[in-house]
C-alpha cells in the first residue's frame, strides 16, 4: 500500500452538514474556504453530496471537468488527478458533478477508499460538503472532521432536522468504535433497525451498557466528550427569537451528553440570489460585506479553538512521529497486537476496552502502549 493512501496529510478536515436541505451548506463551504484561501492556506473543496452536487455551479464552472465519477470508477486512480483550480487563489474543488447511477450510496469498499484517499490530500484544510439527510455514508464522511460544522436556520422544522442529524452522527460514531464489541456492537445495530421504535439516547445507551459491559462505560463518556461540533445559524436576523438554537443546545447536552459549540451566525443577505453563480464574488461586493465579516468571525473563532486543542499535544505527534492514523486492515493488525500482549501490560486497566479505543483514538493507545515499553513498527509514519 502506497504511503499516500495510509499516512495523512491534510492538516484540518472540515465537513459541514445538516439534517435539511437549503440551510445554506455549499454556499457556506464555499465561504469558509474562500476565505482560508485568501489568507495563503493551500485550500481543497471536495463536493460530496453524491446525489446532488453542484458546488461548480456556485463556483462558477460550467465547463466539463473530472469529477469524483472518474474516481469511483477507476478512471482516474487518485483525487490529485481530478482536482480543478477555481477562480481563487489557492482553492481547488474535487467536484461532483458527472452523475451515476449509485453515487448517492456508493459500495462500502468504495466509500472506505474515498474516506482514505480524502484523509491524504495534501492540502492545509480539506473542507468537505455533505448533502442533507442521516444516511449512513453522510454520517461517515462526517465522522472524518477534525469538528463537523451543522448549519441550521432558526425554524422549527430546521433545527430538529439539525438534531437528527447530531443524534445521527454521534450513533454512528458509537457504533463504529463499538462494532466488534460481542454485546454492545449487537445492542447498538439492533437498536439501528429499529429507530421507529424509540429514539437513540445516550441516556438509554449508558443504562444499558452499566448492566452488559459496565468496563466500556468510561469510553462511551469519552467519544461524546470528543464529539464536538460546531453550530451556525443561517439567515439569522435581529427579530429571531434564540429560543430554538438554546433548545437545540439544551437537547444534545441533556438527552446526548454532547457539548455542542455555537460560533457564529450567517446574515439573511437576500442579494446573494444574483451571485448563485459566482459565490466569490459575492463575498467580494457589497453586498456580500455583512456575510463575509460573519465568515471572518467564525474563522477566527475556529482558529482559537483548534489552538486549545492542539496546543498540548501536536509538539509530542510531531516529534514522536507516531501516527494517528490507519487503515481497516491496520487497525485489525493493532488490535491482534493487543491480543498478542502479556497481561501485565494492561494491569489495572482493561485490555478490551484499549482495543476499542484503537478504532476511536489510536494515537492515545500507542501512547500508552510505548509508555509501557512496548514497541511496534506500526506506531510510526
Amino acid at each position: 500500500m502506497k504511503k499516500s493512501d495510509t499516512v495523512r496529510h491534510a492538516k484540518r478536515i472540515i465537513a459541514v452538514g445538516g439534517g435539511k436541505g437549503g440551510v445554506g451548506k455549499s454556499i457556506l463551504s464555499i465561504a469558509l474556504s474562500v476565505g482560508l484561501a485568501r489568507r495563503g492556506q493551500n485550500v481543497v473543496i471536495a463536493d460530496l453530496d453524491l446525489g446532488a452536487a453542484n458546488l461548480h455551479t456556485y463556483m462558477g464552472i460550467f465547463q466539463k471537468t473530472p469529477s469524483l465519477a472518474d474516481f469511483i470508477l477507476s478512471k482516474k486512480s487518485s483525487l490529485d488527478s481530478i482536482m480543478v483550480d477555481t477562480s481563487v487563489k489557492n482553492l481547488r474543488l474535487i467536484s461532483g458533478s458527472q452523475f451515476v447511477p449509485g453515487m448517492a450510496n456508493p459500495a462500502h469498499w468504495t466509500k472506505i477508499k474515498l474516506m482514505r484517499h480524502l484523509q491524504a490530500i495534501e492540502a492545509d484544510t480539506l473542507i468537505i460538503d455533505l448533502g442533507a439527510g442521516v444516511h449512513f455514508n453522510t454520517l461517515d464522511f462526517f465522522g472524518l472532521s477534525d469538528r463537523g460544522i451543522i448549519v441550521t436556520m432558526p425554524e422549527p422544522g430546521a433545527v430538529m432536522n439539525a438534531y437528527s442529524f447530531l443524534k445521527g452522527a454521534l450513533f454512528r460514531k458509537l457504533q463504529n468504535v463499538f462494532k466488534r464489541h460481542p454485546k454492545i456492537g449487537p445492542l447498538i445495530d439492533e437498536k439501528s433497525k429499529r429507530a421507529n421504535e424509540g429514539d437513540f439516547t445516550f441516556e438509554w445507551l449508558c443504562k444499558q451498557v452499566q448492566d452488559i459491559a459496565p468496563e466500556t462505560a468510561p469510553l462511551i463518556h469519552e467519544v461524546s466528550e470528543n464529539f464536538r461540533p460546531y453550530l451556525i445559524i443561517n439567515k439569522m436576523s435581529d427579530s429571531h427569537s434564540s429560543v430554538l438554537v438554546r433548545n437545540l443546545l439544551h437537547l444534545c447536552k441533556n438527552k446526548l451528553g454532547i457539548e455542542i459549540e455555537h460560533i457564529g451566525d450567517l446574515p439573511d443577505v437576500p442579494e446573494i440570489v444574483n451571485y448563485l453563480l459566482r459565490i466569490p464574488d459575492f463575498l467580494s461586493a457589497p453586498s456580500g460585506k455583512s456575510y463575509a465579516a460573519a465568515i471572518e468571525d467564525i474563522l477566527n473563532r475556529m482558529d482559537k479553538i483548534q489552538f486549545a486543542d492542539n496546543s498540548t499535544t501536536s509538539v509530542r505527534i510531531s516529534s514522536q512521529n507516531l501516527r494517528h492514523d490507519f487503515t481497516d486492515e491496520e487497525l485489525e493488525e493493532f488490535a491482534k497486537l493487543l491480543d498478542s500482549l502479556n497481561e501485565k501490560v494492561f494491569e489495572g486497566t482493561n485490555r478490551q476496552v484499549w482495543k476499542l479505543r484503537i478504532f476511536f483514538k489510536p494515537l492515545d493507545v500507542i501512547r500508552f502502549l510505548v509508555k509501557h515499553g512496548v514497541e511496534h513498527p506500526i506506531f510510526y509514519a
